[in-house]
C-alpha cells in the first residue's frame, strides 16, 4: 500500500472515529440531560423557570395530585407556543415533585372523541373559540387549551390559557388552595370602612374593595364588628385590616385592635387625615362638578397610633410634577386628567417584600405619616413609600375645584412618608391603664398578684410574640374607584400588587409574592428617527446574509493563500 493510500485510510479512520465519538457524546449528553434537567433562562423575571416557592410546594404535597392538560393538537400560533410553554411548565412541576412522585400529569387531545370531550367538561375545561388557519384562510374554530387538577376528591381548573403571563402564579396559587388550609383575614366593617362587599351604604361614594377581593381567593375573608360582642375578631384570624374608616372609634374598638396586636397578630390601618367631600347644603344629585372641600377625618385613632409610634397628619400631599391621571369632575362629568392630588410615589423600600416588583404607587388625596420616635424601642420600622422633595402638603381648609383653582405651591415641602411597616414586640396602649370591658365600661387594670374570676379577660401589656403593623395615610389606593383604571394606567395596577403583597406580609405567607408579579415584559425598541426601523429591517434581511457571504469569501481566500505558501 502506497503512502498516499495509507494517508487516505488514516484520514477515513479518523473521520469515522470522530463521527462515532460525536454520536456517543450526543447520546451521553441526552441521557444526562434527561436525568438532570436544567434550563438557561435569560428573561428579566425568569418566567420560564419555576420559582423556588413553587418547587417547595410541590415537593411537600401531602398526597398525590393528578393533572390533565387538555390541549388540541391543531392549535395555531400564538396558542401553539403557549401550549408548549404549558407542557414545559408542567414538566418542571413534575420534576420538582419527583422525589415523592406525588405530582403526575398528562396531556390529552379530546379531538372529536365524545367521551374525552365529556371528560374535559367534567374536569371544568370546556372548548374555547380561537383563531384557526385552514386552506390559507383564518377562521374562528373551537379548541382546548386548559389544565385540570384533581386532589383529595377536589377538582379545580384553569379553563382557558391564552398567554404564559402569570400562569405559574395561577397554578401555584391553585395548588396551594387545594392542599393548604387558608389563612383568615378579618376586615373591619363597623366604622364606615371600605368593604369587600362593595359600598351599599354610600359612605365611600359607591366605592368598595370588590376588585381586590377577586384576587384574595387564597384567603378566607371575614367581616368583623369592632367593639361589639365578646369576640368580635375570630381567634383563628391571622390579620386585621381597617380600610378607610369614616366614623370615630370607641375605646372598646381601640382595645380590641390593641389586644389583637398584642397576641402577636398583624394589623393594617389605611386612614387619611382629611376627607374631601361636598358640603351637604351644596350637594346636587347627579352633579359631579360641584366644589368639594377638605376637612379633618376625625376617627379618634390619634392616641392609639401615637402609642405605636406614628402620627397621621390632617393634610393632603400634593405633587406639582410627579402625578398621574385621575378622575376629575368637569361640567358634571368625570374625566381622567393629571392633578397634583393624584400622587405617584416612586421612592419606595425595594428591600421590603411588600414592595416586591413595585416601581411606583398611586396615592390619591393621601396624607403624610410621621414616625414618633422612642415610643416602641423593640420594633423595627421601614418607610414603604415617600413623596419627592418637591411635594407640599395642604392642611386646614382645602378647596378641591380642578376647573377653576390654580393651586399655589405651599412652603411646607417634602419629602413626606405615606406608608410605614413595623414589626417586633409592641407595648400595649392600655398597659397599666383602665381598659373598657365587653360592655364598654372602664375597669381598673387587674392586680398581678390576684387571680381573675373565671371568664374575665386579662389585658396583655406586651405582644406575646413579634407582631406586624402597616400604616398607610390613604385608603383610596385600594378602592374600586381607582383600581378600575388599572388597564388604562399601569401605575394603578401596581396598587393592586401592593395590596396583595401586603396581605401576604400580614398573614406571614410571603412565598407567592415574588411569583405574583412574574410576567413577560414588553420592551419595544425606541428610535430617534422614523426611518430607522426601515433601515434596521433592511439590515436584518440583507445585511446579515451579506455578512455571512463576506465571511466565507474571506475565509476561502485566506485558506487558498495558505495552501499556495505551504511547504512539505
Amino acid at each position: 500500500m502506497s503512502g498516499k493510500e495509507l494517508n487516505k485510510v488514516k484520514t477515513a479512520a479518523n473521520a469515522i472515529g470522530y463521527v462515532v465519538m460525536l454520536l456517543l457524546a450526543i447520546l451521553f449528553f441526552n441521557v444526562v440531560s434527561n436525568r438532570y434537567f436544567k434550563r438557561a433562562d435569560f428573561t428579566a423575571d425568569h418566567i420560564y423557570t419555576l420559582s423556588q416557592p413553587s418547587k417547595d410546594l410541590v415537593a411537600k404535597l401531602p398526597d398525590r395530585m393528578t393533572v390533565k392538560a387538555y390541549i388540541s393538537n391543531d392549535l395555531q400560533p400564538p396558542f401553539s407556543q403557549v401550549a408548549q410553554y404549558v407542557r414545559d411548565l408542567l414538566d418542571e412541576y413534575k420534576n420538582a415533585g419527583s422525589k415523592g412522585g406525588k405530582f403526575v400529569w398528562e396531556a390529552v387531545d379530546p379531538g372529536t372523541d365524545a367521551k374525552l370531550e365529556e371528560e374535559a367538561t367534567k374536569m371544568k375545561v370546556p372548548k374555547m373559540r380561537r383563531g384557526k388557519v385552514s386552506s390559507n384562510k383564518v377562521e374562528i374554530g373551537t379548541s382546548y387549551l386548559g389544565v385540570a387538577f384533581q386532589y383529595g376528591g377536589q377538582i379545580e381548573s384553569i379553563p382557558e390559557i391564552n398567554s404564559p403571563e402569570g400562569l405559574e402564579f395561577q397554578i401555584t396559587s391553585l395548588i396551594k388552595r387545594m392542599t393548604v388550609k387558608k389563612k383568615k383575614l378579618a376586615f373591619a366593617a363597623s366604622e364606615g370602612e371600605l368593604s369587600t362587599a362593595g359600598d351599599p351604604q354610600g359612605a365611600h361614594g359607591g366605592a368598595g374593595l370588590q376588585i381586590v377581593s377577586q384576587y384574595m381567593s387564597d384567603y378566607e375573608v371575614v367581616p368583623v364588628q369592632l367593639g361589639t360582642g365578646e369576640k368580635p375578631i375570630p381567634d383563628d384570624a391571622d390579620a386585621l385590616v381597617i380600610a378607610g374608616p369614616k366614623q370615630p372609634f370607641t375605646e372598646r374598638s381601640k382595645y380590641v385592635i390593641d389586644q389583637f396586636l398584642m397576641k402577636g397578630k398583624s394589623v393594617a390601618i389605611f386612614v387619611a387625615g382629611m376627607v374631601i367631600e361636598s358640603p351637604r347644603q351644596m350637594q346636587v344629585p347627579g352633579m359631579e362638578g360641584q366644589p368639594r372641600i377638605g376637612r379633618k377625618n376625625d376617627v379618634q385613632l390619634d392616641d392609639l397610633l401615637d402609642s405605636y409610634g406614628f402620627k397621621v397628619h390632617d393634610d393632603v400631599v400634593l405633587e406639582p410634577k410627579q402625578n398621574v391621571p385621575g378622575p376629575v369632575p368637569v361640567q358634571g362629568q368625570l374625566f381622567l386628567a393629571n392633578y397634583p392630588t393624584f400622587v405617584a410615589a416612586t421612592k419606595i423600600d425595594e428591600k421590603s417584600s411588600i414592595m416586591d416588583h413595585i416601581k411606583a404607587l398611586v396615592l390619591p388625596f393621601a396624607s403624610s405619616v410621621e414616625r414618633v420616635k422612642d415610643k416602641q424601642p423593640n420594633v423595627t420600622v421601614s418607610e414603604l413609600a415617600s413623596s419627592t422633595p418637591d411635594a407640599w402638603r395642604q392642611g386646614g381648609f382645602f378647596l378641591y375645584d380642578p376647573q377653576n383653582a390654580q393651586l399655589k405651591v405651599g412652603e411646607d415641602k417634602g419629602p413626606f412618608v405615606f406608608a410605614y411597616s413595623a414589626t417586633g414586640k409592641f407595648k400595649s396602649f392600655f398597659a397599666g391603664k383602665p381598659y373598657p370591658n365587653e360592655k364598654g365600661e372602664k375597669v381598673p387594670p387587674p392586680d398581678p398578684n390576684v387571680s381573675l374570676p373565671p371568664g374575665q379577660e386579662k389585658p396583655l401589656d406586651e405582644s406575646v410574640q413579634p407582631a406586624r403593623l402597616v400604616l398607610v395615610g390613604n385608603a383610596d389606593f385600594a378602592s374600586d374607584e381607582y383600581l378600575r383604571f388599572g388597564r388604562q394606567i399601569p401605575t394603578y395596577g401596581s396598587n393592586l400588587l401592593f395590596f396583595m403583597n401586603m396581605m401576604d406580609w400580614l398573614a406571614q405567607d410571603e412565598a407567592l409574592a415574588p411569583i405574583r408579579a412574574k410576567g413577560v415584559q414588553s420592551r419595544p425598541l425606541i428610535y430617534a428617527s422614523d426611518s430607522t426601523p426601515t433601515m434596521v429591517q433592511f439590515a436584518n434581511m440583507v445585511g446579515v446574509p451579506l455578512a455571512f457571504i463576506l465571511f466565507g469569501v474571506v475565509r476561502w481566500r485566506v485558506r487558498s493563500a495558505r495552501r499556495r505558501t505551504a511547504k512539505l
